[in-house]
């Protein structure tokens, strides 16, 4: 495969790097499609984002792909640009061999790498959200070491790591940690509803026997908050804690500490990506939940500690942000673009 011809320079626009000029021999590939663009998934608003660097650093026209009724105004998130969205169906219709297919790992049962035409990638953002990882695309990014190690062990291929963003531009103002409400608490739980119930209760009875009168009944979990509110509330509370159990990379706890709330919890094994247990956190690994509640109740009985902890943690979440992610992907899919074949003709 030979080089692609050309010098590619880069030139800064708003705090993020684009690649100019556009080489007409880097690709063939015209046109990508983002399976789920616009559902209300962090791994799915992770995707939407490969699109846009698709669209402003190579200038492919990117299409979104629906399952549903889910579109970019009905959602929680903030869209910078609104791509032209089609059906899964009218999609699978229209792909070929000139085309990219963008797909998160959810997305395995439709098997596209063994029936559709063109080139597919896939971002690999967790490793309980398939029963069986469709291994038929023609490249993998893991989102996280702990997914890679995972795909390597059951697969047998380590997928390179482009760790999840914090879109920091985007983040409301916090308060102070000192000035916010002493003790506050938000619980972040999300899946099946009889875990909700159980661990919950079993968190509340493991801190009442070694603190009285701490209040956890504010939760939040799955229900559709716009980001925005989310990310404001957290930054007007001094703890969150995560319950999450298990996920590809945890971006609500990362972005606590981007707010400046102190995080406890489950490190939900993608989470060691970047939580350091008494340095910028108070993690356990699933299912300790009495260590859970011994270490939200420790931060409560130490708040000079707890705030040295939130402090920690926001420095750590500077380093996960827009910049760092579009250019490690930008530098991923020049690779995978690169192609001895002529440009396509238009």
């Amino acid at each position: 495969m030979r080089s692609a011809s050309g010098t590619d320079a880069f030139v800064r626009l708003k705090g993020d790097l684009m690649l100019t000029p556009a080489s007409p021999t880097v690709t063939r590939i015209r046109r990508a499609y983002i399976v789920g663009a616009y559902l209300s998934y962090g791994g799915t608003y992770m995707a939407y984002h490969l699109g846009r660097i698709l669209q402003l650093d190579f200038g492919l026209d990117v299409i979104a792909v629906t399952l549903g009724d889910e579109r970019p105004t009905n959602g929680v998130f903030h869209y910078d640009v609104i791509f032209p969205d089609i059906s899964l169906a009218t999609m699978e219709e229209r792909i070929s061999d000139h085309d990219i297919l963008v797909a998160n790992p959810s997305f395995s049962n439709y098997f596209f790498g063994l029936r559709l035409p063109g080139r597919k990638m896939m971002y690999i953002q967790d490793f309980k959200t398939f029963a069986l990882l469709d291994c038929n695309f023609d490249h993998y990014v893991s989102v996280s070491g702990f997914v890679a190690e995972f795909v390597r062990t059951v697969y047998r291929f380590r997928p390179p790591v482009i760790c999840a963003f914090v879109d920091l531009d985007q983040l409301p103002n916090a308060e102070a940690w000192h000035a916010r409400s002493a003790g506050s608490v938000l619980i972040h739980l999300k899946g099946n509803p009889t875990y909700k119930e159980v661990i919950l209760k079993r968190l509340r009875d493991a801190v009442a026997r070694r603190a009285a009168g701490v209040d956890l009944d504010e939760v939040i979990g799955d229900q559709l908050l716009p980001q925005s509110d989310f990310l404001a509330r957290l930054g007007t509370r001094r703890h969150l804690v995560c319950l999450s159990p298990a996920e590809g990379f945890g971006l609500v706890p990362l972005e606590a500490m981007a707010m400046g709330t102190t995080v406890i919890g489950f490190d939900a094994f993608g989470g060691r990506e970047y939580m350091n247990p008494g340095q910028n956190c108070l993690v356990t690994p699933y299912p300790d939940i009495e260590g859970v509640a011994e270490r939200l109740v420790a931060a409560l009985d130490a708040p000079a500690f707890a705030e040295r902890l939130a402090e920690a943690g926001r420095l750590r979440a500077v380093q996960f942000g827009h910049q760092r992610f579009r250019a490690a992907w930008h530098d991923e899919f020049r690779r995978f673009l690169r192609a001895d074949q002529e440009p396509c003709p238009t």
